[in-house]
């Protein structure tokens, strides 16, 4: 639970993660005519193809990608580049999964096919199960969130988890029904497989409202290469500036093809998304996406509600915030669960030493191991071959290395000595960042980027909270040991 909520928390801002480890983007606004400068680069490279996209930058991601494939397939062929979004000339950015990774960490653990998914949905059941209870515990909840108790730290801990847990209630409740249901098909995917006979597989052929399929009918024809026209029209039916987040050309070169036009996520809460079609030849409106029924709308609220791509930047703050308090309370429940248990027993045994250690390996060691991940990709030459998948590694061995220096440490020292190496690596980052290449946090503070400059300020401040705990556990041991 500990590692999905924390991983969790920081996917709220995957994207923005993702600009802090791909400053060869730039931290410049997207230039005008964005859109018909990629179709000229799609009309050089993909003669050919059947199908283009154009992924447009926002206001939380300042990538600008384009890819053409050889079918409309899934998992067709395709082939991809990246421009700069102010110049608009092709560049080759360093390959990382960037935030994306801590997004599918967080449900899939990292473990192929669906297992990490079952054991997500088992995690998030418990949690569910842990904050009934939590309530029924906590019942005098005007008492708990206002008893403070400082003077001894395992009282403090008691009391500040005590407040967690009753600001995060309606959170954790949200997180982990959300997370259930979005998963709903593949944990009880029984009445599906007796009702259709493709089950749980084949379901969205069935209830989901999608774009009627495009049939080439051979006959050669020239696709649209002034998008201003289509843009205006987009812009009569969602008004909003930046609304449109992907442009997908089928069968560009056909007389039967068409425009997709995608909206982005931040203008719904539903993670339904919202597609309009256009000729590519005469620029008119053939097709627009009809809503879902209620039952399938409920689940793409809910959806929605868990990822927060409609939030913007200050609910996000706050879902962030509420995101640390959770992943605080779930630490401070590992703390203070087995220190009850020792209060009770007149000698320490093998199993409460086994479970302090795992308890600091947990703990620490993804901390530390968040800490790899971004030194790897500031660290590991650009041109490697496998960039993103040694990214990956690197969190996963820093994890095990704390994982193997807690079991030979004492308990005491090895908080004390991991807190002061967590504090020391996120507080450094931003130098070293800074000495590797200037002109990244120069140029972010110059165009006003603040996403860029904030991940910067979050790992300082990251760096000084853990030496504030250092400082805290270790004026306690000096206490003790006096």
């Amino acid at each position: 639970l500990l590692t999905i909520w924390t991983s969790g928390t920081l996917s709220y801002y995957n994207q923005e993660i993702s600009q802090w480890m791909m400053p060869e983007l730039g931290t410049q606004p997207p230039a005008q005519q964005i859109i018909n400068t990629s179709l000229q680069e799609l009309n050089l490279r993909g003669v050919d193809a059947k199908r283009w996209d154009i992924s447009l930058p926002n206001e939380r991601s300042n990538q600008l990608k384009i890819t053409w494939a050889d079918s409309l397939k899934r998992r067709a062929k395709r082939e991809s580049i990246i421009l700069q979004s102010d110049t608009l000339k092709p560049i080759e950015p360093r390959e990382t999964k960037g935030g994306q990774f801590f997004r599918q960490f967080h449900y899939t653990l990292h473990i192929r096919q669906y297992g990490g998914r079952y054991v997500a949905g088992v995690a998030a059941m418990f949690m569910l199960v842990a904050l009934f209870s939590g309530i029924f515990t906590h019942r005098r909840f005007f008492r708990d969130f206002f008893t403070l108790r400082f003077k001894k730290s395992l009282k403090a801990m008691a009391d500040l988890h005590a407040v967690a847990g009753v600001i995060t209630i309606p959170f954790c409740f949200l997180m982990s029904f959300s997370a259930l249901s979005v998963y709903t098909d593949m944990y009880v995917p029984w009445s599906m497989n007796y009702h259709y006979e493709d089950g749980r597989q084949g379901i969205d052929k069935h209830i989901a409202t999608k774009l009627s399929s495009v049939i080439p009918s051979n006959v050669a024809t020239t696709p649209i290469n002034n998008f201003d026209h289509i843009e205006k029209r987009i812009h009569d039916i969602w008004p909003e500036k930046g609304a449109i987040s992907n442009i997908r050309y089928e069968y560009p070169f056909d007389q039967n093809g068409r425009i997709v036009v995608s909206r982005q996520e931040r203008f719904s809460v539903s993670r339904k998304t919202e597609k309009i079609a256009f000729s590519p030849h005469s620029g008119e409106l053939i097709e627009v996406v009809k809503p879902e029924g209620v039952a399938r709308t409920t689940r793409r609220v809910l959806y929605g509600m868990h990822e927060a791509n409609f939030a913007p930047p200050t609910m996000r703050f706050l879902l962030f915030f509420m995101g640390l308090s959770s992943t605080f309370l779930i630490g401070s429940g590992l703390v203070i669960w087995l220190n009850k248990r020792l209060e009770k027993v007149k000698e320490r045994h093998i199993g409460h030493t086994i479970v302090e250690k795992l308890n600091i390996s947990t703990i620490m060691g993804l901390l530390l191991a968040i800490a790899g991940y971004f030194y790897a990709n500031r660290l590991l030459p650009i041109g490697m071959a496998d960039r993103s998948i040694l990214e990956i590694n690197s969190f996963f061995i820093i994890w095990l290395c704390v994982f193997g220096f807690v079991m030979i440490r004492p308990i005491k020292r090895a908080w004390r000595e991991l807190l002061l190496v967590a504090s020391a690596s996120y507080f450094l980052l931003p130098f070293i960042d800074f000495f590797i290449n200037h002109q990244w946090l120069l140029q972010s503070i110059k165009n006003h980027n603040f996403i860029y400059v904030g991940v910067e300020f979050s790992m300082l401040l990251t760096g000084i909270i853990c030496l504030m705990f250092y400082r805290w556990l270790n004026k306690k041991a000096c206490y003790v040991a006096t």
